[in-house]
């Protein structure tokens, strides 16, 4: 019985420090999503998915391996521990394989998702591996590899498709401060109501704190904001149609959608008081002119017909703001 109870206690040291190799292994064999290989045309993304569900299917081959601890013959538990980490080596090489050629922003998704799973698989396989008991630990782990190889087959499938999703992001955003302005001068015919947070309340701007120029600005503002909100949306629409698919130019597009939405904010702020006329337009204009360069990007990626419809228009939301400011 001692010999036995040696050679089962030699066992579960040995599966751990093979375990441990694998884990290691896996740790910087993953810096490789750092490094795209930048294959022409890349690898499909349903390719990627396959990879992460043997991933998934392999964890949970080791969860029942392991499940009563690491006392397991040797032979089995390094046959399981060599195919679970090839697994989790197959799957960073398509991801490798996968991005350079579709995007920062499908590159960026991709990888921090990748590097999830990869840092769950090595938590498994170390879990699995630490004791000669059952963990009781193991099962939410192997959870969290499943959850994690959900969350890559929720991601976008190419470049065009994660552009216009970031796009539509930051539309509601854009949403929020149009929604936010849109109810400056509604608020005159609830006074006298009781405010449900009298500290909150104290924080907030009322229709009262405006004077009646105030408002006219506040107002106009807000009308420009609307006209934001249905000039990214109109940009959004060609993408989505898929006749804008030039993702180096949907890129640069989307650069100038972040800029566009903190000028946007910008006036958002600027319009409670005291407000700088000056700062507004000329926060309105930095907007315009990323506005114009999120048009033009769009039609050189492929919507031309679209970008310039919704350009035109912001250019006429931006030209009544200016002359409702005053300024020429």
């Amino acid at each position: 019985p001692s010999t036995t109870e040696s050679d089962m206690g030699s066992a579960a040291e040995a599966n751990k420090d093979k375990a441990a190799a694998v884990v290691s292994a896996i740790a910087s064999q993953s810096a490789a999503l750092d490094e795209p290989l930048e294959v022409p045309g890349g690898t499909p993304f349903g390719q990627v998915c396959d990879a992460a569900a043997a991933v998934e299917l392999g964890a949970t081959k080791i969860q029942m391996i392991f499940a009563d601890g690491a006392d397991v013959p040797e032979d089995a538990a390094g046959s399981a521990l060599e195919a679970f980490h090839m697994n989790v080596i197959t799957f960073i090489a398509y991801c490798q394989s996968a991005m350079g050629t579709q995007g920062k922003t499908f590159d960026a998704g991709l990888r921090d998702a990748a590097k999830v799973l990869c840092k769950s698989a090595g938590r498994l396989v170390a879990t699995a591996t630490e004791s000669a008991e059952p963990s009781g630990s193991l099962r939410a782990v192997l959870g969290e590899c499943w959850e994690a190889v959900k969350d890559i087959k929720k991601l976008p499938k190419d470049g065009r498709v994660a552009i216009s999703k970031a796009l539509m992001r930051s539309a509601t955003f854009i949403k929020d401060t149009s929604t936010e302005l849109s109810e400056l001068g509604e608020g005159a015919q609830d006074e006298g109501g009781n405010p449900e947070d009298p500290d909150e309340d104290d924080l907030r701007f009322h229709d009262e704190d405006f004077t009646a120029e105030e408002m006219r600005v506040a107002r106009a503002c807000a009308e420009f904001a609307s006209a934001s909100f249905e000039f990214v949306r109109k940009i959004v629409a060609p993408i989505v149609r898929g006749s804008a698919s030039d993702v180096d130019a949907l890129e640069r597009a989307l650069d100038s959608s972040k800029k566009f939405q903190v000028c946007l904010e910008d006036v958002g702020a600027g319009v409670y008081p005291p407000q700088d006329g000056g700062a507004l337009i000329e926060d309105a204009s930095k907007a315009m002119e990323e506005g114009r360069t999120m048009g033009k990007e769009i039609a050189e990626a492929g919507g031309v017909e679209g970008a310039e419809e919704a350009v035109a228009e912001l250019e006429g939301a931006f030209n009544k703001l200016r002359d409702s400011l005053g300024e020429k």
